[in-house]
């Protein structure tokens, strides 16, 4: 799991932006012992298959880390009680690194997001500052005033604390590493009820 921290490291790295030297950080000086927690890999398996092909000369480097330890990762559906059933059953995350990650950090969150085929996230906002890259999968963004933006893989996408955003996948799963710094606990997070 560690080489996949410091890998992720590397490709926040060449971000180039302020909130990633923070994680990165984090990410580089990740100890303790593994904390290993439910895991839904019947319900994502066949997606996961589609998202980690790494024989493409296109695909980002952190999809062979992340086959690699594919097994280990601990995936979960939303886990805040404000999202909608409907929705949280298209999102799965997994945290690597943070209070309820797989490796303990006060400080900050890391992890990975599945977003399922022909799902949305609707506008939600929170405390944390939040950045995604996303690593396989076009998917619909919209951030600041509403403006939405088609990102394919490689993408950096940043959103301040309290920025209102949504996300909408097509025919294609979205997978993406996910960061949060500052006030990273849940109490500011809040969705609209959303299609």
């Amino acid at each position: 799991m560690r080489p996949l921290l410091r890998s992720l490291a590397d490709s926040l790295e060449d971000c180039v932006h302020p909130m990633t030297a923070d994680l990165c950080d984090a990410l580089r000086s990740a100890g303790g012992p593994m904390r290993l927690t439910p895991n839904e890999p019947d319900l994502i398996g066949p997606v996961l298959d589609q998202v980690l092909i790494v024989d493409s000369p296109d695909c980002h480097p952190l999809l062979a880390e992340i086959l690699r330890v594919r097994g280990a990762l601990a995936w979960y559906r939303a886990r805040i009680e404000r999202v909608p059933k409907a929705i949280g059953a298209r999102l799965f995350f997994v945290e690597l690194f943070g209070p309820d990650g797989m490796l303990f950090c006060d400080r900050c969150r890391v992890g990975l997001l599945l977003m399922m085929p022909e799902s949305s996230y609707p506008e939600h906002a929170h405390a944390a500052e939040e950045l995604y890259l996303v690593l396989s999968g076009t998917a619909q963004w919209q951030g600041r005033n509403g403006e939405q933006s088609a990102l394919p893989p490689g993408s950096f996408i940043h959103h301040p604390s309290g920025q209102r955003h949504a996300m909408r996948t097509g025919g294609d799963a979205l997978l993406a590493v996910w960061g949060w710094t500052g006030d990273i606990g849940f109490e500011s997070y809040r969705i609209e009820a959303g299609p």
